[in-house]
């Protein structure tokens, strides 16, 4: 079995940190790095939009995934404390947070009048690289408890061994990463890194939720019909894959030499 670490909290010079926040942070930074770095690289610009944009995704994800997480999962917390909505640190939802990336980078790139697909694109390939970081974060917090097993892969809690979903979650995606590597080096195709991530993700993401703990009392995952809010939003991840695949299939390769830099010029 993987021992069980206590590494949520460290000290340097008397002052303490979260390591899930800090992992957070660093991912938050990575993915903004490779997101530049794959502007870049299909002539995606001026950098100055690029890094609004990224801000303006970040914030969109951070707080329509705490909003979600509080929404989906714990309804009877807003109800008696609506202020809640408003904390953004007291948690977080993967699927939340990516719908509202997904809102408020459009809303974006729609005022602006540029390309959707490019700049999701942009920002699917960069998810896995920053989500490596926010999954281990969740792994050292363990806020994602799964069900009690003896399985070698079971995480040896101190009130027992079970799996710990965030672990779990946190081995498939490094093959997320070589996924968008792999699907960004053979086409150009608009929507085909999109859709790649979002199937892969889903069919990952969906068995998975299946091992989540439902012994833990009001800190059990919520479910609606049986299953997770997370296996409804990957219903909806998998559809969007599959048209965005679509898409990829029917739109022209862009060449290595088209300057779609001119498109994020022009509307600034």
């Amino acid at each position: 079995m993987i021992p069980y670490y206590d590494i949520a909290t460290f000290t340097i010079g008397g002052v303490a940190f979260h390591t899930f926040g800090l992992l957070v942070a660093i991912g938050t930074l990575v993915g903004h790095a490779v997101l530049s770095r794959r502007a870049q690289v299909l002539r995606v610009g001026p950098p100055g939009l690029i890094d609004v944009f990224t801000l303006v995704t970040f914030a969109g994800g951070f707080f329509f995934g705490h909003v979600f997480d509080m929404l989906a999962y714990r309804p009877a917390e807003v109800l008696t404390h609506p202020s809640e909505l408003l904390m953004v640190h007291h948690g977080l939802s993967s699927f939340g947070g990516v719908a509202g990336a997904f809102i408020a980078g459009y809303a974006f790139v729609a005022l602006k009048k540029l390309d959707p697909w490019t700049f999701t694109d942009l920002c699917t390939y960069a998810f896995p690289f920053g989500w490596l970081f926010g999954r281990a974060g969740c792994a050292v917090a363990h806020d994602h408890k799964g069900i009690a097993t003896d399985s070698f892969l079971a995480v040896r809690f101190p009130e027992g061994p079970r799996y710990d979903l965030g672990l779990l979650e946190l081995f498939f995606v490094p093959l997320l990463c070589a996924l968008v590597v792999v699907v960004g080096r053979r086409t150009r195709r608009p929507g085909a890194v999109s859709g790649a991530l979002a199937v892969a993700y889903a069919l990952i993401r969906f068995p998975l939720d299946f091992l989540r703990a439902r012994d833990l009392g009001d800190e059990s995952d919520a479910r609606y019909l049986g299953l997770t809010p997370a296996q409804w939003a990957c219903f909806v991840t998998f559809a969007a894959g599959l048209w965005a695949l679509h898409h990829a299939r029917n739109a022209p390769e862009v060449s290595a030499d088209d300057d779609r830099a001119t498109l994020a010029t022009d509307a600034t």
